[in-house]
C-alpha cells in the first residue's frame, strides 16, 4: 500500500547526557555534536525547546512545568562564570501551557505550572553549546519520583505532538551516571574530568553497550543486572524513557551520535531519534 507524503515535517527527538558541569566549559565530542545539532535546528526554523530534566524530580503526585520567566542558573559555581552567568534563557509561557494542556488531554490530571523553578547544568550545558546566543522559546518538564518507568514513557507519548509543531523534545541525564562510584581525585587534584586512558569498570561498560531502543526496551533495561550500578537513582535514566515514549510509534531506533567518558566511570552518550529530513506519511 503506497503512502502519500504530507507537507508537515517533524523534528528529531534527543537525549543528552549532560555530564559534569565541566562539560559546559570544555570542548568534547559531545559539545561538537551539540553545536552542530543546534545549527541544524536553527536552520530548520526551530520554534521551541522542551527539556525533560534529570535535575527536577517531584516528590508529591504532580508533574510540574517551568514558568519562571527569569530563572537563575544553579549548580554551576565551580565553573567560571563567563561560561554561563549571562546566558539567556527564554522561558515561553505559551509553550509551557501547551505542554500542560497536552498532558492533561492525555489523562495526566495533576499537572501545574511552577513559577519558581531555576535551571541547572543538566539543561544549561547542552543549551549553551546548541544555542550560544540564548535558547529558543523554552520550558522544562519535571519527572516524578513516585511513579514508574511506564508512567514516564506515557509523558513522552503525550508530548510527541510537539515535534510536528517545530518543537525540540530533549531529555537530559546520563547513559551511565553513578556519582558515588566516579573517580573524583584527578578532577579535584588537577582539573581532569575526562581522565583519558583510564578504563571504566565492567558494570559501566556492560550497561553502556545496551544502547537506545524503543520505549518498551528502555523500560526493560531497568531490570538489567547492571542497572543499579549504572543508575543508583532513576532520575538520570527516566528522561531517556520519556523520549523513548515520544518516538515509540515511529518504529525507529535511536542513533548514538557522540560519546564522552568522564570521571572514569561516567558515560555521556548523545542519542537522537529521527533526522532533519523526517516527513510524516499520510
Amino acid at each position: 500500500m503506497s503512502h502519500a507524503k504530507c507537507a508537515e515535517t517533524f523534528f528529531p527527538a534527543a537525549f543528552w547526557s549532560h555530564g559534569s558541569p565541566w562539560m559546559c566549559s570544555k570542548q568534547s565530542a559531545s559539545s561538537e555534536y551539540w553545536r552542530e545539532f543546534g545549527k541544524q535546528a536553527s536552520a530548520h526554523g526551530v520554534k521551541g525547546l522542551v527539556f525533560i530534566g534529570a535535575h527536577w524530580e517531584e516528590l508529591d503526585d504532580r508533574i510540574r512545568v517551568a514558568t519562571k520567566e527569569k530563572p537563575k542558573i544553579a549548580q554551576m559555581d565551580l565553573i567560571p562564570r563567563s561560561y554561563w552567568e549571562n546566558y539567556k534563557i527564554n522561558i515561553d509561557l505559551g509553550l509551557a501551557r501547551r505542554v500542560i494542556q497536552l498532558l492533561r488531554d492525555n489523562d495526566f490530571g495533576d499537572v501545574e505550572e511552577d513559577p519558581t523553578f531555576d535551571w541547572h547544568d543538566d539543561t544549561v550545558t547542552p543549551s549553551t553549546w546548541m544555542f550560544p546566543e540564548g535558547t529558543p522559546p523554552a520550558t522544562v518538564v519535571s519527572l516524578n519520583a513516585r511513579f514508574n518507568s511506564t508512567f514516564h514513557a506515557r509523558i513522552g507519548n503525550a508530548l510527541s505532538q510537539l515535534r510536528k509543531e517545530g518543537i525540540l523534545l530533549c531529555g537530559t541525564g546520563g547513559a551511565v551516571h553513578n556519582l558515588y562510584r566516579n573517580n573524583w581525585v584527578p578532577l579535584f587534584a588537577k582539573g581532569d574530568n575526562f581522565q583519558l586512558g583510564s578504563k571504566p569498570a565492567k558494570w559501566a561498560i556492560e550497561f553502556e553497550k545496551s544502547g537506545p531502543k524503543l520505549a518498551g526496551a528502555l523500560i526493560r533495561l531497568t531490570q538489567s543486572p547492571w542497572y543499579k550500578d549504572a543508575h543508583p537513582t532513576d532520575d538520570h535514566f527516566y528522561p531517556l524513557i520519556v523520549i523513548g515514549g515520544a518516538v515509540a510509534e515511529e518504529n525507529t531506533k535511536g542513533k548514538k551520535t557522540a560519546q564522552t567518558w568522564e570521571l572514569q566511570h561516567m558515560c555521556n552518550n548523545q542519542f537522537v531519534w529521527g533526522s532533519w529530513s523526517n516527513e510524516l506519511m499520510c
